[in-house]
């Protein structure tokens, strides 16, 4: 159940960069939506900062990664078989790596469908998928309904391959048997069906409205089959689309908003605050009233939450804000209201942060001090992220927050 993007975190999905990542070469890496060459040991160690300190504050168990997730359902040689021939029948992939697939065993098979890379041998058997680190994007839960999200881009469709599996066969998902909306269908996964919608675009505000983004990643009409959904199912009352620029650097919603608490949210001033010809909002209600249309999303905002504070990246100063929201300035998740990571090195969005009130701690000292979830109040944690910003996420997108209280 999640009522909110500000409650308590308490079940979250992730996953640590995998050896996948290092088979991303110049000639490719356009394809796999990666705009450099990461330095994958360093990336993994500023990953582990990060959900190590996850797993102090919220406990070990609460903080699952994917891949192990996936390892847990292919132990069934059911599961196992019509798995592996969906992929066969829904990825360009040929017969022999389809047979060779079928021989790893069990326990490596996970990791092979993830990282592309045969368990013996170290070599590609097909594409990886070195953008599951942002597991944001994969999934979401709206109150207590699950949405199985259907990517933009081929090199991250067998994401969703693996995660309407996991969402049917794991346990940890049995909670929403009959409460899961599935975009990975069949009329859906035709190449021209115009319809897509990610993660990091849907944003659930307030335990009834709900904000979706369409964006380079997420279609129009993909966000009107979530709407009707929701509304048929007495999900929500409100839905707000925002439509962003088609453009890399506002790729999702979370790129350029995200939400702390009641009081405080941080965002990219142009765009999110300030009037402009770029952005359009508009609200549609389940009782059919007639679509509102919003001059800024900070005017919705302030409907909503009246005592809102607007936090500018970069501290709304040029060229810091665009150099900010470039490496996920904009990009916060909540753990509990008033407590967030972010990125170390955006530095005047921090200052903004602490001229707000907050106390700015590094994960590593969180670590040291071992700090308890409950000693924290009105506080960004900061991560390392030198190799981790350059693959274009943020603390928001490497989160699929299951469960918040």
């Amino acid at each position: 159940m999640i009522n909110s993007e500000i409650q308590t975190l308490t079940k979250v999905i992730v996953h640590e960069p995998d050896n996948g990542i290092d088979h991303v070469s110049p000639e490719i890496a356009e394809e796999l939506l990666y705009d450099d060459i990461v330095f994958l040991p360093r990336m993994i160690e500023e990953h582990y900062t990060f959900t190590q300190t996850l797993r102090m504050l919220l406990g070990d168990d609460n903080v699952c990664d994917i891949q192990q997730l996936l390892q847990d359902i292919l132990k069934d040689e059911l599961v196992r078989n019509e798995l592996l021939q969906y992929i066969y029948d829904n990825e360009d992939l040929s017969l022999g790596k389809y047979e060779m697939l079928k021989q790893i065993q069990p326990e490596y098979l996970a990791a092979t469908l993830i990282s592309g890379v045969h368990p013996d041998t170290d070599e590609s058997v097909i594409k990886p998928l070195p953008n599951l680190v942002f597991t944001r994007d994969i999934g979401c839960v709206i109150n207590d309904h699950l949405v199985v999200c259907k990517a933009n881009k081929n090199a991250r469709r067998r994401e969703n391959f693996l995660t309407k599996f996991i969402v049917k066969y794991h346990p940890i998902f049995a909670s929403f048997k009959d409460k899961t909306f599935d975009f990975c269908i069949d009329e859906n996964l035709e190449a021209d069906s115009g319809i897509s919608i990610e993660g990091g675009d849907i944003m659930l505000i307030h335990p009834r409205h709900l904000l979706v983004g369409e964006s380079e990643r997420t279609s129009l009409d993909a966000i009107f089959e979530l709407k009707n959904y929701l509304f048929e199912k007495d999900v929500v009352d409100f839905v707000t689309i925002v439509e962003i620029p088609n453009e890399r650097y506002c790729m999702h919603l979370d790129t350029i908003f995200t939400i702390i608490d009641e009081d405080t949210c941080v965002g990219f001033a142009p765009l999110m605050f300030e009037k402009n010809d770029k952005v359009d909002i508009i609200t549609y209600s389940k009782n059919n009233q007639r679509a509102i249309l919003h001059p800024t999303l900070k005017d919705l905002i302030k409907e909503i939450y009246p005592n809102m504070k607007f936090i500018p990246c970069g501290n709304g100063v040029s060229p810091f804000a665009q150099r900010e929201q470039w490496t996920d300035g904009c990009n916060f998740v909540a753990i509990k209201p008033g407590v967030a990571y972010c990125y170390e090195r955006n530095l005047k969005t921090l200052n903004a942060f602490k001229e707000n009130g907050f106390t700015v701690i590094s994960a590593k000292r969180i670590l040291s001090e071992e700090y308890t979830l409950d000693e924290l109040n009105k506080t960004i944690i900061t991560i390392p992220s030198a190799e981790l910003s350059r693959a274009r996420g943020g603390p928001h997108c490497m989160t699929f927050p299951i469960g918040r209280k």
